[in-house]
């Protein structure tokens, strides 16, 4: 395994956000790719063994060069996709050995940077690539506005048709580097110091029971902005043991409610039509919306809030203190935005209390940039008040300090 055989690796897959990686090793025969993704996009690879690779030419504040998209077919007409630009600072020239390469060790590694499956690939690859990378001229990280490129490629590629996706780069996994059904056991003190953790906790990529998973890893993702000892795993309604929460944030200004909704990480999920995936997600937000209701009224009711971890009585004084929802979904749909809307503003406009939703991908880039309660609250209502003033939710993207942001360039026509 990569982040066993190379241990200083680790340090630059943390740092990537999502995507992809081009490695060099001295005395390697093979480069490697680091594929950095939501355990969905890896679970399709490792069914389908195989994904696309995308050369994509854009021209955008005067900057003429060329980015990729990477289509992982969990769904052959919709795939799971990871895109950016090929950029000087940013290994742009490792990329191109490595999409121009015959063969390739790609390792996968999800948010959390756990690798979690490796292979030896085939990449078939055209003259026309190879004429078009060489000709390029790789820009530099400084003043490039990647969000921009980033909202061009992903609206390329929406465009795109099968003659787009006959001139892709084909890559084909080979063989396992090492055994697909790994379980991982983490055994760290520094990730189980929040209430109600275990010593111990562990993951496995393919999961029938997706709901003790999904939330240790949403609080994994919410100790990088959060201190452990304001998170509280699964309290208790003190009068029945009922669970008030899945997972209750209190800070000295805030408490967050946090529902988590997955489903299963498996061959049958993964087959279903985008329509089923579709309404799956709307019953589990609207379900999850149901539950931050309930925790709120339940909340509500004692000053201060009391709730149970384990036998001990923890009492919150709510008094002074905002009151937020948060629905952490496996995935959202960016054409069903019309119908989370409403789910959601009906939590604020039966309760008070302002709530969103995001996949865990977007939590993801959310606490990989965001530190500290008033940051992350910062975002949050961004997302809320342009919902209440537009009448329908945003995806926010969250990017690294000093990143550059404009107005959106215009968008390829659709064919």
């Amino acid at each position: 395994m990569l982040s066993m055989t190379h241990p200083a690796v680790m340090q630059y897959v943390h740092e990537l956000p999502i995507g992809l990686l081009p490695l060099m090793f001295k005395g390697d025969s093979l480069p490697r790719l680091v594929v950095k993704a939501n355990k969905e996009l890896i679970l399709a690879a490792k069914l389908k063994k195989k994904f696309s690779v995308h050369l994509v030419p854009y021209d955008l504040y005067g900057v003429n060069s060329v980015g990729f998209i990477a289509a992982f077919f969990d769904d052959e007409r919709h795939p799971l996709i990871l895109g950016g630009a090929l950029v000087k600072e940013l290994f742009a020239y490792e990329f191109c050995q490595v999409f121009l390469s015959r063969e390739v060790n790609i390792h996968f590694f999800d948010e959390l940077g756990r690798e979690v499956l490796g292979y030896r690939a085939q990449l078939a690859s055209s003259g026309a690539h190879r004429s078009l990378l060489q000709d390029a001229v790789m820009p530099s990280v400084v003043g490039l506005n990647q969000s921009a490129i980033l909202n061009f490629l992903t609206e390329w590629f929406s465009c795109s048709g099968q003659s787009d996706d006959d001139r892709a780069i084909k890559v084909d996994l080979l063989e396992p580097l090492y055994p697909e059904d790994i379980v991982f056991a983490d055994m760290r003190d520094e990730s189980h110091q929040y209430h109600g953790s275990p010593s111990v906790s562990h993951f496995e990529l393919e999961r029938e029971e997706p709901g003790v998973f999904q939330e240790q890893e949403i609080i994994a993702l919410l100790q990088r902005t959060f201190a452990a000892e304001e998170i509280y795993h699964s309290p208790k309604r003190y009068y029945d043991r009922e669970e008030v929460a899945d997972i209750l944030v209190v800070t000295p200004k805030n408490v967050f409610i946090v529902q988590a909704k997955d489903s299963p990480n498996l061959e049958r999920v993964v087959n279903q039509s985008i329509d089923r995936k579709k309404s799956t997600a709307l019953k589990a937000l609207r379900k999850g919306a149901a539950q931050v209701k309930g925790a709120a009224l339940y909340l509500g009711r004692k000053k201060p809030a009391v709730f149970l971890m384990g036998d001990d009585e923890v009492k919150v004084d709510l008094e002074g203190r905002g009151l937020y929802g948060l629905v952490v979904m496996k995935e959202l749909f960016n054409d069903s935005y019309d119908e989370y809307t409403p789910v959601l503003f009906d939590v604020y406009e039966s309760k008070g209390v302002p709530t969103i939703a995001l996949s865990y991908s977007e939590l993801h880039q959310y606490t990989r940039f965001l530190h500290g309660d008033e940051a992350f609250l910062e975002a949050f209502m961004k997302v809320f008040e342009w919902g209440r003033e537009s009448g329908i939710f945003p995806r926010l993207r969250v990017m690294a300090p000093g990143s550059v942001v404009n107005e959106d360039p215009p968008m390829p026509a659709k064919r």
